[in-house]
């Protein structure tokens, strides 16, 4: 049986240390609120995509370790299908320090071990030919995969016409313009944010911006623009989509928890515009509280932000 969602690659264990006020300053003391591990990356997508009631499988990787079994565990807990998640010997689970404060600034730090690739399955690419939408992003590009098996998978997805959903992500600037570009033309939708897109497209301005980035064969492009919702670009119509006011309590896990949702109301058949207020609305939630993973609100707190809008009727898949 197929999902709807496979998302492929960057399971990352986060481990989260909400403090007080960066920056951190050398010879000073300062308290932590405690320190959790929760789903990141990947895990964050994951998560919010079960919030969208989409049956989800992981593509990726984990070590033998505690931080790995926890990583498992948790998003089992959340009825994504894990049984896809190759346990490596040898490996260590990638892990992500988030020291997150008061005022919604947040500092990352990597932890992985010097090994290098991780191997792609062959079964993966039968799980992508039966799945409605295949995700990844930058990371896995630049640091867990080699880009040869990511654009074969891209070419199982295509030939299965499995829409391509890519996020770049911070990795944007560390991937060879070659490479960023082939994955570029390789899929269906592009989501990014608007710095992303001024790296791609030289500094222009948002709609020439994403006027550049369709030229290079993406079909449509998604520019996350925070409390300014998204402009969605396409060869025939270009929106921008309002966002919604909250409370910002911490930005963590908005732009992961914003993909799932556009993605949702993409393979249910709402328009361009319902698909992105679906996403506005999910990652201006994910903002509201500490921390993203299992934090990321339930579905019926989205119900209550998004009624009466019709983009609503997304979530009733």
């Amino acid at each position: 049986m197929g999902h709807d969602l496979a998302v492929l690659g960057d399971l990352v264990a986060d481990l989260v240390v909400p403090i007080e006020r960066l920056p951190l300053l050398p010879d000073n003391h300062g308290w932590a609120e405690g320190i959790f591990v929760e789903p990141g990356g990947a895990g964050n997508v994951l998560v919010a995509a079960r919030r969208m009631n989409l049956a989800t499988v992981a593509l990726g990787h984990v070590g033998p370790d505690r931080y790995g079994g926890e990583l498992r565990a948790m998003l089992a807990t959340e009825g994504v299908d894990m049984s896809e998640t190759a346990v490596c010997p040898e490996r260590a689970t990638v892990l992500c320090i988030v020291l997150a404060d008061t005022l919604s600034q947040h500092v990352y730090l990597g932890i992985k071990d010097e090994i290098g690739l991780w191997p792609f399955p062959e079964r993966w690419h039968e799980v992508i030919r039966q799945a409605r939408a295949l995700y990844t992003d930058g990371y896995t590009l630049r640091d867990i995969l080699d880009p040869d098996d990511i654009f074969a998978a891209f070419a199982t997805a295509r030939a299965a016409r499995v829409p391509i959903f890519f996020d770049p992500g911070p990795s944007i600037e560390f991937i060879p313009r070659q490479t960023i570009e082939r994955a570029i033309a390789a899929a269906d939708v592009l989501l990014l944010t608007e710095p992303e897109a001024a790296f791609l497209g030289g500094n222009l301005g948002t709609e020439d911006a994403a006027r550049s980035l369709l030229a290079i064969g993406v079909s449509t492009v998604v520019l996350k623009r925070g409390a300014d919702g998204c402009l969605v670009a396409t060869a025939g119509e270009m929106l921008r989509v309002p966002g919604f006011s909250v409370e910002v309590v911490d930005t963590v896990g908005a732009g992961d928890s914003f993909a799932p949702a556009f993605i949702a109301g993409w393979i249910r058949g709402g328009s361009l515009r319902d698909s992105a207020t679906l996403a506005n609305a999910m990652g201006a939630l994910t903002v509201t509280q500490r921390g993203a993973g299992t934090r990321i609100p339930p579905r019926d707190r989205l119900l209550d932000m998004l009624a009466p809008h019709p983009a609503a009727l997304a979530l009733a898949g």
